[in-house]
C-alpha cells in the first residue's frame, strides 16, 4: 500500500516539546481517517481492526495510552513496516542544512515522532486541547522502530512563511514482513 500525507505548519528541530508533536498528530489524523474510510482493504477490516476491546480471535490495532485510544496503521500485529520519503519545503534555500527553524535531521525526528503513537506519560500534553481528542486517534505508526527506510529531500518553499514553517509531503510505502491472511490485501 502506498499513499501520501501532507503536513503544513511549524516543524521544530532539537528539543521539540510534546505539545508540538501532538500538533503534528492532530494535523495528520483527518488524512489517516480518510485513508481508512476510502481504501477498501482497510474499510472492510475496520470493524475488527478498530474494535476496542478486541473481538474474540481477531487482532485489534487499538493501542490505549493514558485513557486515549490510538489506531496505528503500521503495526507488528499485522506484520507491517514502512518506508518513508519526505519532501520538505522550507524557507531556507536548498543546501542550507542548519537553519533558524532547526537542522533537517532534528526536524525529521520530530516529524517521525508525530507520526507514531506517543510512548506514554512523558509524551503527554501539559494541558487538554480545546476540542476533544478523536477516538480512535489515527496515527501512521505504532512505533517509529517500524520504519526501515527514510529519505528526505529539502527544497525552498516559495511563499512567505515563518522560518520554522514547512510543507512536508510524506510518501509512505507500507510493506509486509510476513504475508498473512490479515495483511494480504494491504
Amino acid at each position: 500500500m502506498e499513499f501520501r500525507l501532507i503536513y503544513e505548519g511549524a516543524l521544530h528541530g532539537q528539543g521539540a516539546k510534546s505539545p508540538h508533536k501532538w500538533e503534528i498528530r492532530r494535523a495528520l489524523h483527518p488524512q489517516l481517517k480518510q485513508l481508512w474510510a476510502t481504501q477498501r482493504p482497510l474499510r472492510e477490516q475496520a470493524a475488527h481492526l478498530l474494535a476496542h476491546p478486541a473481538l474474540p480471535d481477531r487482532p485489534s490495532l487499538i493501542v490505549e495510552k493514558g485513557g486515549l485510544l490510538f489506531a496505528p496503521l503500521v503495526s507488528p500485529k499485522l506484520d507491517l513496516y514502512a518506508e518513508i520519503s519526505v519532501l520538505l519545503l522550507r524557507q531556507q534555500p536548498r543546501g542550507q542544512l542548519l537553519t533558524d527553524g532547526g537542522d533537517i535531521d532534528n526536524r525529521l525526528k520530530t516529524l517521525l515522532d508525530g507520526l507514531r503513537v506517543p510512548h506514554g506519560a512523558n509524551e503527554g500534553r501539559a494541558e487538554l486541547p480545546e476540542q476533544a481528542d478523536p477516538s480512535p486517534f489515527f496515527c501512521l505508526l505504532e512505533d517509529d522502530a517500524l520504519v526501515s527506510k527514510v529519505t528526505v529531500e529539502s527544497d525552498q518553499l516559495l511563499r512567505p512563511a515563518p522560518a520554522d514553517e514547512v510543507v512536508a509531503i510524506i510518501s509512505i510505502h507500507v510493506k509486509k514482513t510476513t504475508l498473512t491472511p490479515l495483511n494480504m490485501a494491504l
